[in-house]
Formats: structure tokens, sequence, C-alpha cells
């Protein structure tokens, strides 16, 4: 359906369908078919074609925008696009909230085995520095020209 055969059927005038459209687009981010009518040798217009779903929402929003406001029937009828966002935003932190609890436990079990192989690698070292001296100490007490 075109937009002067809606605004007909609604008793609106085709101006303010279209400031309804410009705020259904940018409050519930939504997207209008559009058709494009040559209107001259090198020029096109593009017109708005509504599908029945899209008819019977602005029947809604005629019924609604008197008691509630444009922007109010908007959100009601179509959605609020930002707030869809929001959700989408909190329930993506909420996951990688839990997705780095994850990470983090499984970093402080990883570290925690590093540090006892650390202490035993010390340790290990601490054994073999006093055998190498032990060595060298019996060393010098043998002199001669076959130690």
């Amino acid at each position: 359906m075109d937009i002067q055969t809606l605004a007909h059927d609604l008793g609106k005038s085709v101006s303010t369908l279209k400031r309804w459209k410009k705020q259904i687009e940018h409050l519930a981010e939504y997207e209008f078919e559009e058709n494009t009518v040559q209107i001259g040798r090198n020029q096109i217009l593009k017109v708005p074609d509504f599908d029945s779903e899209e008819v019977r929402r602005f029947q809604k929003m005629a019924q609604l925008i008197d008691s509630k406001g444009l922007e109010q029937a908007v959100f009601e009828v179509w959605g609020n696009a930002q707030l869809l966002t929001l959700e989408y935003i909190q329930g993506k932190h909420n996951h990688l909230a839990q997705v780095f609890i994850k990470y983090r436990l499984q970093a402080n079990k990883q570290f925690d085995l590093l540090k006892k192989e650390n202490q035993s690698l010390k340790t290990e070292l601490d054994m073999l520095t006093k055998e190498f001296k032990a060595y060298q100490e019996n060393n010098k007490k043998k002199k001669g020209l076959f130690k």
C-alpha cells in the first residue's frame, strides 16, 4: 500500500505519516520497504510500500497516539530499539562476566601449579649447588698431577 492510500484510510495527512515513519525509523530502528518510481528522465523517487502488517501497526498507532503521544505509541507498537539494545548488551555482559570468572579460576589454578613447580625447581637447584660445592671441595684437597 502506498503512503497516499494509507493516509486517506487513516484520515491523516501524508506529511503526518512521513513524520511518523521518520520517528519509527529513528526510535525503533525499523526499515520500511521502498520502491523507486521514475518521475522524469533522470529523476527517481523512493516511495514507501507498506505491507499488511505495517498497515495494521499504523492503524493501531493512530488509535494510541492521542492518548499516549507519538513516542510512547511508537515504543508500544513498533518496539524500543534502545531498550532491545540495552537488553542485548546486558546479556552479553553477563555472559562475558561468567566466562571471565571461569578463565580467572583456570589462571589461578595454573598459577598455583607454576608456584609449586618453581618451588621444587628451587629446591633441586639448591641441592645441586650444595653437591657441586662439595665436589669442588673434594677436588681441591686432591693435589698432584692426576686428580
